[in-house]
């Protein structure tokens, strides 16, 4: 029995020292990947430690499991091994990516301290025994760590608050109207909280991804950004999104709550449509499908009180097809809406199906549609209809008697077909609004039509002659972005006669002073192309700009005097002049990083180089903790002599978190020929307080040198 209390008590002891040793210096501490299998397997294991100690607790108050001494020896020693190999399994955990936050440092150091304490306990166990104040103390001490760790370790599992959610309560926000509805504040954001964000946080970022913020979104994880209009399925998270639900990269992982088919449908509209952050929802057209597929969530800015009784679940479900779709005006609402789709499809009879939801349906929807003034003689069925647009329909004065004993509708939309201002004189119906522009009703015949028509408000739309259209803009054709000899710029335009103007410093364009593209123009140098088009009786476009690198040429030797981070070697000192320029993926290959140690860069020219700058091409991003540098220092000599300092720059830093994106500095030398020249690039070797990782250094990442 000795020995294994020897054997065991040694293993707890060794293991707290290695716990000691691994949390104190483990930025220098590397974890193999194998190893990560042990680290995985804390969530299994530190459930039988925290029994355990509970168990003893009770155990060492009371005098008949203390006369046991062989049983409660064993008890300990077990659970101080358990306790010890779960903190150090945590630990392991701790070290993959997306363990950054304070929570996880808490969790982690609490861990720490059960272990170490309870291996100070069983040493003073015997003494603390007869005496009950210390024996107190001790165990209030520990109850007070198993909560505190517990409810970090719940925390990054399960989110903020999540101890005391049930008795705190959930305060329900008011319903939002589609009139103030922002698109991502309150359909996009809602659906990533739900499904996404308990893994991809700011205490557990999966990835390095973090779904919190707008900001944090766009910035994307470790893969690259999460949408890109041009891939195919429109990027990762929806490619991610539409994995068999076993595969490996499938988002939200196999046990997780899964997006639905219309969550899925929503992201995917939103993302097709350009994935604004600020557009509200009222500004789509009224037959956008991703409008289509969330006004149900929100109330309209006059919503009405219903008291009639919803429709059957089945006889809704019955009446949808692909051209008629039938659904809730609101969350929770009897009311339904109805909107047709596809002319060549529609027969006036299928409005006759409406008639069993005669009582629920408050909007009509028959824009386009090949509608008749008989086909109307049926809307007199409906006695809650409040909504109803016939624009561009078949329908003509005729149907406005009918239109008139319609004595809910409120809104009346008559765009486009074939009233004239003496039908609408003649049969006023009193409703809210009323759309009738590109009809028979001319702008010099509205004032006295609003006469009979009362407080209607007339909506006729506004005089085309006066609209302009906005020029695309220019269109670069070059592929190239660095280049070694020079090239040709060519630009064009699709819209015929449009003036292309340009510029090559940098500025913007104007239709007066910028020179007119009249043919291919020759770039010798690293050179900022901005240009928009211009065109008579036309809004001018938008500015296009192209950056291309003027390369010089490649050094005939370049070697690194400082060692890149393993994980961001790139292809070593080639990757710095392989013409191949980085993407926003720092994880590529195609970057060198730095975090420990500045870059310093030797390249040698045989004969000796006229050279009158160097550019560095860097990538930032500070949720990453991608800094800009410090400082870049450039030497040089023109001979095989002593290197001495001919420049430096030293870049802006960010006072709050960004997007990422790509940079270039360009450091001015003296106009020389230089045989020798060492750059170092400087990372920033603390974190400033403002960012999450406060106190940490900063790393630098770099794709390019270019010499000019």
């Amino acid at each position: 029995m000795r020995t294994w209390k020897t054997l065991l008590y040694n293993l707890a002891f060794a293991a707290n020292t290695l716990l000691l040793f691994f949390v104190l210096a483990e930025q220098w501490v590397v974890i193999p990947s194998w190893l990560q299998v042990a680290g995985r397997m804390h969530p299994l294991l530190l459930h039988f430690p925290i029994v355990l100690i509970l168990l003893l607790l009770i155990l060492e108050w009371m005098p008949q499991a203390r006369n046991n001494s062989d049983g409660m020896d064993l008890l300990w020693l077990g659970t101080l091994n358990l306790t010890v190999f779960s903190a150090l399994f945590g630990w392991i955990l701790s070290r993959e990516e997306g363990y950054g936050s304070d929570a996880v440092t808490l969790h982690k150091w609490g861990g720490v301290f059960l272990s170490l304490f309870a291996l100070v306990w069983y040493h003073l166990r015997k003494w603390m025994q007869s005496r009950r104040i210390a024996l107190s103390v001790s165990s209030a001490l520990m109850i007070v760590g198993l909560i505190l760790t517990g409810h970090q370790g719940a925390v990054l599992t399960h989110g903020d608050d999540f101890l005391l959610a049930p008795v705190k309560g959930t305060e329900s926000s008011p319903p939002v109207a589609i009139e103030d509805a922002i698109v991502y504040d309150h359909v996009i954001q809602p659906i990533l909280e739900a499904k996404c964000v308990s893994c991809h946080n700011s205490s557990k970022a999966k990835g390095e991804l973090v779904m919190e913020t707008a900001a944090s979104l766009l910035r994307g994880g470790k893969n690259g950004l999460l949408w890109d209009t041009t891939a195919k399925e429109y990027g990762l998270l929806l490619q991610r999104v539409h994995l068999p639900l076993n595969h490996k990269e499938h988002m939200p992982p196999k046990g997780k709550p899964q997006l639905t088919d219309e969550e899925i449908a929503i992201l995917y509209h939103w993302i097709k449509s350009g994935s604004s952050m600020e557009g509200k929802l009222a500004d789509l057209p009224e037959t956008d499908s991703l409008r289509l597929l969330t006004a149900s969530l929100f109330v309209s800015g006059e919503e009405a009180v219903y008291t009639f009784s919803p429709a059957a679940e089945s006889v809704i479900e019955k009446l949808n097809s692909y051209y008629r779709i039938v659904q809730p005006i609101a969350a929770e609402s009897p009311a339904l809406e109805v909107n047709y789709f596809g002319a060549s499809q529609f027969k006036p009879e299928e409005l006759k199906d409406l008639l069993q939801i005669k009582e629920q349906l408050v909007h009509l929807n028959l824009n386009r549609m090949p509608v008749t003034d008989n086909d109307l003689e049926l809307l007199k069925q409906f006695p809650n209809l409040r909504n109803l647009n016939l624009s561009f329909s078949d329908i003509t004065d005729k149907a406005l008697p009918v239109l008139k004993q319609l004595t809910s509708l409120r809104e009346l939309s008559l765009s486009g077909t074939a009233v004239t201002t003496a039908g609408l004189s003649s049969n006023p119906i009193p409703v809210k609004s009323l759309y009738c522009w590109s009809t028979g009703v001319k702008p010099e015949d509205i004032p006295a039509l609003q006469k009979v028509w009362g407080d209607t408000r007339l909506e006729t739309g506004f005089a085309g002659d006066t609209i302009r259209i906005q020029l695309n803009p220019p269109i670069v054709q070059n592929d190239e972005q660095i280049f070694s000899q020079p090239f040709e710029l060519k630009l064009k335009h699709f819209v015929q006669g449009a003036d292309l103007r340009y510029t090559l410093d940098g500025s913007e364009p104007d239709s007066l002073q910028s020179p007119v593209y009249k043919g291919p123009v020759t770039i010798t140098k690293t050179t900022q192309v901005k240009a928009r088009a211009f065109k008579k009786g036309w809004i001018s476009s938008a500015t296009v700009s192209r950056q291309f690198f003027g390369s010089g040429g490649k050094p005939d030797s370049i070697r690194l005097l400082t060692a890149p981070d393993p994980s961001y070697k790139g292809s070593g000192a080639q990757t710095l002049v392989d013409e191949v320029k980085g993407d926003g993926n720092f994880r590529s290959g195609k970057w060198l990083g730095y975090k420990d140690r500045d870059l310093e860069v030797q390249v040698e020219f045989k004969e000796s180089r006229s050279l009158r700058n160097l550019s560095v091409s860097t990538l930032v991003g500070v949720g990453s903790y991608i800094m800009p540098p410090k400082e870049i220092q450039v030497w040089g000599t023109e001979q095989d002599g002593k290197l001495q300092l001919l420049a430096k720059e030293i870049p802006r830093q960010h006072t709050m978190d960004t997007v990422q994106y790509e940079k270039i500095y360009t450091v001015n030398l003296p106009e020389k020929k230089y045989k020798q020249l060492k750059i170092i690039v400087k990372h920033l070797p603390l974190l400033p307080s403002w960012h999450p990782g406060k106190g940490s250094p900063g790393w630098v990442f770099v794709d390019e040198l270019f010499f000019e």
